[in-house]
């Protein structure tokens, strides 16, 4: 992690917070059905475990302790299952009954993980009673469940009842399903030891006409384990089997045992290699000799239930079209503990490691990976990859069809191969590369591996690969391999990624170059694709990488703008514009009038684009500044500090053009601030938004309103914004300074001629925020008049508005519009509905520019610029049915649309010339 990744003071990390802190996280009509779409923990949850633990455990413990309540209890389980994983049972079970001691927590985790993790930590504790409240709770929510039983289970093993009440609870596990039950036999050996099922019916055909299945079960020094595997595998149901016991060089008794068990049952076959080689070299060894038409994965240390080669077998059976199946199982100890160290959403899992194949695909995709660990996720993957992800049947799910022995010494629970590293470290390396090779493939021959490959064909880490053997370097290679590609700096700066699956270098190299994304603080992909005319489909940093340029300059390319040599001697302003995205909203536009008004008065305007995603916006930009710089930043939030390599790239830039100030858009950027003053230049930040009705925005800052005024005030030394209501918010009336924002001149030369049917329109970014969800409401109730009106839903295509599900038949959709007056010249009349307080309101001032009555909530800044009854109407805010009231009112109203019109567009020109002041 290089720069970024730094812990903020007090209070943003989450210390000394109280419940007034997090208001921005309650429940607000800002969101679909007034609650955020994720709770802010769990947001955190993913940044815990990609190794950002440091950055997120204090704001998890604030929300722990002061959040509301749907955030308490969410930080509950995040920080419960963290500290379990931890070995730190106190600390969990403290944060499992926080989750537990609100309602809430339920529907923001909705499945039975979080009552399953509170039996085990009460128990831990030796609190029974809680753990027996919690399991009726649980059982009360998600009903009986086998994972409930197992449950009971340990709280009845916990009481010390009779061995008889435990075998009664383990066939409770299987009581509602087909499957034959399971209990315990008598003895005193472990209760892992003593697993066992009751008669098994066999299949109706004959033994010799079912498919042959080969299971393969790896041994190393498991003489004492090993008995248990092979009873349960010749108790199965299916008794065409061959059993493949491949010993890897062990140094007790394991061979002996396997061959006096084969001795026995002429099933089994015992294959001695004679070394330790690994349990993937040894899979591949009698995968090369299996002889079955099914081919399966036993370990040594698990316990199978009767039925489940015949589960999986059948599956294979009936569906031609299926490559492989799986099963389910549960991890526990000798003692039928529940061992799974992350709880997802229960104790019994997918297992990955029961896959069934059919053995056709030895000649399609060949063997396992020779690595140390992870080499079976990586072969389900590929099928997957190849076949579809319908290739793979999941049998019998929720219900264990195996125990999987959990031991401190396996691989598993080792520090540097835990699973846990699946998530950051050896195991999640891993699989990304595994993943890029997959994704590479053209044809299914690319993806076989041999039994015994000259090469490898993807890296692994050093750790756990078997063979010194050389890699063909790729491109995931060289990306990774570059410090121009920073993995935390890439997730950090995308939020949508860090949520995904996929790494920084799989999403960059698959996805992110091809968006215009940046890789670090240091490479700005547009910029550098415009400056060597890259095609859409080239990858520009692969470009660079393989150039073997040792001019870093083309890494952050500037552009010289019309102005440049009519402004040399002038003074210069750097302007830092916070985004550069595919379509242009207020904030955008309003950059392009700054930045006019800059080289109008005189000035030398050199803009700063964070990335360059939007050409367009570029040469727009080139046409009215002296130059255009590139530097990738990422957005200001409460649990960063900026990143050291920006400041310092934001100083060079302060250096190379010397200006007497710094002008940063919107309240974002915080980097450029710093390098300001770092350089003792004065600065002025444009304070486009309103955090304390915006929580959408104080979630994307991760903070609330009062720590973003804290650090606006303690780094910029002015601020212009385009409203009194926002200069009160800020409450440093001699650092701040009043300026509508300007419109677009043409827009007041924009016909006004309404149709026989009147239109109405909503124009913004088509989120919930905007008030989508009440125009449609509106809609719906002028529909119901049978009123012949028209609403037009003018924006971009987002996920909020394919939520609104069937739309009455008076509403259309209409695409984004380019600029402000192809979209305005689609409607007579203009609604704002936003749910928070809008800092201005541009698109009121540009509707009534172009001559359009605008309808607005008594919210936030529009009503100041509209003047109710005479340019438009001003209604109470979140009242759909006055929204409705208003628009019939100015249909009704025909004869007075001109005059409202021509009031509209006086006023917008007295507003005009105040920005242009």
């Amino acid at each position: 992690m290089q720069g970024m990744v730094i812990v903020q003071s007090p209070p943003h990390t989450g210390e000394n917070m109280s419940s007034a802190s997090f208001d921005w996280l309650k429940p607000d009509r800002s969101f679909p059905s007034g609650i955020p779409p994720k709770p802010h923990a769990l947001e955190l949850d993913m940044m815990l475990w990609r190794g950002f633990d440091q950055l997120v455990l204090p704001r998890l413990h604030a929300l722990l302790d002061h959040g509301p309540p749907a955030e308490m209890a969410s930080a509950g389980w995040v920080l419960a299952r963290w500290y379990l994983a931890q070995g730190d049972m106190a600390r969990a079970r403290k944060a499992i009954i926080t989750f537990h001691s609100h309602p809430e927590g339920t529907k923001a985790v909705p499945h039975p993980g979080p009552f399953l993790l509170a039996v085990r930590l009460c128990l831990t504790a030796d609190d029974q009673d809680d753990a027996r409240n919690i399991l009726q709770k649980g059982t009360a929510r998600f009903g009986e469940l086998p994972d409930f039983a197992l449950a009971r289970l340990l709280i009845a093993k916990a009481r010390g009842v009779p061995e008889r009440e435990l075998s009664a609870i383990l066939r409770q596990v299987y009581r509602d399903s087909s499957l034959t039950e399971v209990d315990l036999a008598e003895g005193d050996g472990d209760l892992f030891d003593r697993l066992r099922a009751g008669s098994v019916p066999s299949p109706q055909e004959p033994s010799d006409n079912l498919p042959l299945v080969s299971v393969i079960v790896p041994v190393f020094n498991a003489a004492d384990l090993l008995p248990t595997a092979l009873r349960g595998l010749q108790a199965q149901s299916w008794s065409n089997l061959e059993i493949l016991v491949v010993d890897d060089g062990s140094t007790d008794n394991s061979v002996a045992m396997a061959q006096a068990a084969a001795t026995q049952d002429t099933r089994i076959r015992v294959l001695p290699l004679g070394c330790n080689q690994g349990a993937y070299p040894a899979r591949n060894a009698a995968f090369a000799t299996a002889r079955g038409t099914f081919v399966t994965v036993h370990d040594a240390d698990d316990w199978s239930h009767p039925q489940k080669i015949e589960q999986q077998a059948r599956a294979l059976m009936d569906d031609p079209a299926l490559k492989a199946s799986v099963s389910h199982w549960v991890r526990a100890g000798n003692a039928l503990e529940m061992t799974l160290w992350r709880m997802e959403e229960s104790w019994v899992h997918r297992n990955v490691s029961s896959l069934m194949i059919r053995t056709s695909l030895r000649d399609e995709l060949g063997y396992w990976d020779r690595t140390r660990i992870n080499a079976d996720t990586e072969y389900y993957y590929r099928i997957l990859h190849v076949y579809g992800p319908g290739a793979i049947r999941e049998v019998s799910p929720g219900l264990p069809l195996a125990f999987g022995r959990t031991l401190p010494q396996s691989l598993t629970n080792r520090s540097a191969t835990h699973l846990r590293t699946q998530y950051h470290g050896i195991r999640r390396d891993y699989m990304e590369a595994a993943h890029a090779w997959h994704a590479r493939a053209t044809q299914t021959q690319d993806l076989y591996l041999p039994q015994h490959p000259a090469n490898r064909s993807f890296h692994a880490p050093e750790d756990i690969a078997l063979d010194d053997q050389s890699t063909q370097q790729t491109e995931y290679d060289l990306l990774a391999g570059s410090d121009l590609l920073d993995e935390a700096w890439y997730l950090l700066a995308n939020p949508d990624v860090m949520q995904s699956d996929l790494g920084a270098v799989r999403h960059y190299l698959t996805v992110g170059a091809r968006e215009n994304r940046d890789p670090g603080p240091r490479f700005s992909t547009g910029g550098y694709r415009r400056t060597h005319k890259l095609d859409p489909d080239e990858n520009p940093l692969l470009h660079f990488l393989r150039q073997g340029s040792e001019d870093r300059s083309e890494c952050l390319p500037s552009f010289l703008g019309r102005l440049d040599r009519d402004t040399q001697a002038a003074d210069c302003v750097l302007v830092f514009a916070h985004t550069s995205g595919a379509t242009l909203f207020g904030a955008e536009r309003s950059l392009l009038d700054v930045v006019k008004r800059l080289g109008r008065s005189g000035l030398r305007p050199v803009v700063v684009l964070p990335s360059l995603r939007n050409p367009a916006y570029l040469e727009r930009l080139l046409e009215i500044s002296a130059v255009v710089e590139t530097l990738p930043q990422a957005w200001r939030h409460g649990l960063l500090t900026p990143d050291t390599e920006t400041i310092e790239a934001a100083r060079a830039l302060i250096r190379k053009h010397r200006p007497v100030e710094i002008h940063v858009n919107t309240i974002v950027l915080d980097a450029p601030l710093l390098a300001a003053r770092a350089e003792n230049v004065p600065s002025v930040v444009y304070v486009r938004e309103m955090p304390p009705e915006d929580r959408a925005i104080c979630r994307l800052l991760g903070m609330g309103p009062e720590a973003v005024r804290a650090q606006l005030l303690a780094q910029a030394d002015r601020f212009i914004m385009p409203s009194q209501v926002v200069a009160d918010w800020l409450a440093s009336a001699e650092r701040c300074t009043v300026r509508p924002n300007a419109v677009d001149e043409a827009l007041f030369d924009l016909p006004f001629v309404p149709g026989a049917v009147l239109k109405a329109a909503l124009i913004s970014s088509n989120i919930v925020k905007k008030g989508i969800n009440d125009f449609v409401t509106a809609a719906h109730l002028v529909a119901a008049t049978g009123w012949p009106v028209h609403f037009l839903l003018i924006g971009p295509k987002t996920g909020d508005l394919a939520a609104l599900h069937t739309l009455p038949p008076n509403v259309a959709l209409r695409s984004y519009a380019a600029t402000p007056a192809e979209a305005i010249a689609q409607a007579d009349i203009v609604l704002s509905l936003s749910h928070f307080a809008e800092s201005f309101g541009r698109t009121v001032v540009e509707a009534m520019a172009a001559g359009r009555p605008v309808i607005c909530y008594d919210r936030g800044a529009p009503p100041s610029l509209v003047i109710s009854g005479k340019t438009g109407f001003v209604v109470p805010a979140d009242s759909p049915k006055s929204v409705a009231d208003a628009v019939l009112a100015l249909d009704a109203a025909r004869l007075q649309l001109d005059k409202m019109s021509r009031a509209a567009r006086k006023r917008a020109r007295e507003i005009q010339d105040q920005a242009l002041a």
